[in-house]
């Protein structure tokens, strides 16, 4: 039995609680409703310079913050934070013993740790800055791009580390307003799983947020381009290119995602059994580097596949791409290929069964979808999927009108857009 527990406090803050007897370890975090689909071109990227700015330890304007993380830290607790396109998140593993005072320091963070001294401020800038231009320079970034081919650049499409002059403008007026406006009990939920005791744990809670202020946050209209796109970066001087061929999908909470994660798995897997790798590296040996990724959010997904090849092989890797998108969409996959990805999908939910911060970044997850699922549930579902659930969805996806095409690299783009078609 997969026991989860969700309550709400008076000030509007989700609590989801999740108990695994036996166990003598915990993880708890909070997840915020604030990430770069939620910014515009004049803010994009502050949602992670401010997520740099609330968990760092070196703000001598919280001195209660700065003890509280010393006392967790040699108490054997591991600490991290991130920014995702939907959610900021900020959680703590460790002890269960621990659990009390890491939630009376997730409680610092969003409610005191949120005041910055103009060196820490501009110190943290310099720190997001490179990573930012590591980011641009590298073929990192193809995921995201594939995002802004299929939804544009707003809502997902939106990058997560943001514009480099945003970030070097920044000011700390502008990172209150988005505390003040974002940080808020009812765009917030606080997650716990692990040894606990439900009782006891949500007297901390209420001992430690029953007082964060009951603000109003800000109002969010999702919008999207109405049809995807191509994003080309010319990388002058280049040997290689990076391409990925992506595909609207369905949302995190649509009962087709499964079949999605198997569908990417059988075409794409950087295994050498997946279709893809072995026609573009196995066979013909175009490229170094085949993949393929799934990215689900809360009312839209993508399916991407990716490749990493010479210049002058961008054109051919994209036509092999295309072959095997019409070939899968009449004759679909065998069973015995279906059969093999659930099971390699199972295995990785099992695991993630016993890892404490896979079940806490899931639940975060589902609470942004405004579900609770469970991944006891997760896994019977994936075990029930037949054949022709998986081509149906195949069918869905793989239609030109729903693709979209990301490249970075020196070759010319114009020669690849005949190449764009699915039969």
């Amino acid at each position: 039995m997969y026991d989860i527990l969700s309550v709400y406090l008076e000030n509007g803050l989700k609590v989801i609680m999740h108990r695994i007897p036996h166990s003598r370890t915990m993880a708890c975090g909070l997840w915020v409703k604030q990430g770069s689909k939620h910014e515009q071109d004049s803010d994009n990227g502050l949602s992670h310079l401010l997520e740099h700015l609330m968990i760092n330890i070196d703000n001598r304007n919280n001195p209660r913050f700065q003890k509280l993380i010393n006392e967790v830290s040699s108490e054997g607790v591991a600490y991290n934070a991130g920014t995702t396109k939907e959610t900021t998140s900020y959680y703590f593993t460790g002890l269960a013993s621990n659990l009390n005072k890491c939630i009376e320091t997730l409680s610092s963070i969003v409610m005191n740790n949120n005041s910055f001294s103009p060196d820490l401020f501009e110190n943290e800038k310099k720190v997001v800055l490179q990573e930012a231009t590591s980011y641009y320079s590298s073929f990192n970034q193809i995921k995201e791009r594939t995002s802004q081919a299929l939804w544009g650049d707003i809502g997902i499409g939106k990058i997560i580390v943001g514009g480099i002059g945003v970030i070097k403008n920044a000011n700390i007026e502008t990172m209150d307003q988005i505390v003040q406006s974002t940080y808020t009990p009812e765009n917030s939920t606080l997650i716990i799983v692990g040894g606990i005791d439900y009782e006891k744990t949500m007297n901390y809670v209420n001992e430690y947020f029953a007082d964060w202020e009951d603000r109003d946050t800000r109002g969010y209209k999702e919008t999207v381009d109405s049809e995807p796109g191509i994003y080309f970066n010319c990388s002058e001087g280049s040997s290689n290119s990076v391409l990925s061929i992506g595909f609207r999908s369905a949302a995190y909470s649509d009962k087709g995602r499964a079949n999605i994660e198997i569908i990417s798995k059988v075409l794409g897997d950087s295994t050498l059994e997946s279709r893809l790798v072995q026609e573009i590296r196995m066979k013909r040996g175009l490229a170094y580097n085949v993949g393929s990724f799934t990215s689900f959010y809360e009312n839209r997904g993508t399916l991407g596949f990716t490749a990493v090849c010479a210049n002058d092989s961008v054109n051919e890797v994209t036509q092999v791409m295309m072959e095997e998108f019409y070939k899968i969409k009449n004759s679909g996959l065998t069973s015995d290929e279906i059969r093999r990805a659930k099971k390699v999908l199972e295995t990785k939910k099992l695991l993630e069964l016993d890892n404490l911060v896979a079940q806490l970044k899931f639940l975060g997850k589902c609470s942004i979808s405004g579900q609770l699922f469970s991944l006891e549930q997760e896994i019977r579902d994936l075990k029930r999927i037949k054949d022709e659930n998986v081509q149906n969805t195949i069918n869905d996806i793989f239609i030109e009108e729903n693709m979209g095409f990301a490249s970075i690299g020196d070759y010319d783009i114009d020669g690849i857009i005949p190449s764009l078609k699915i039969g």
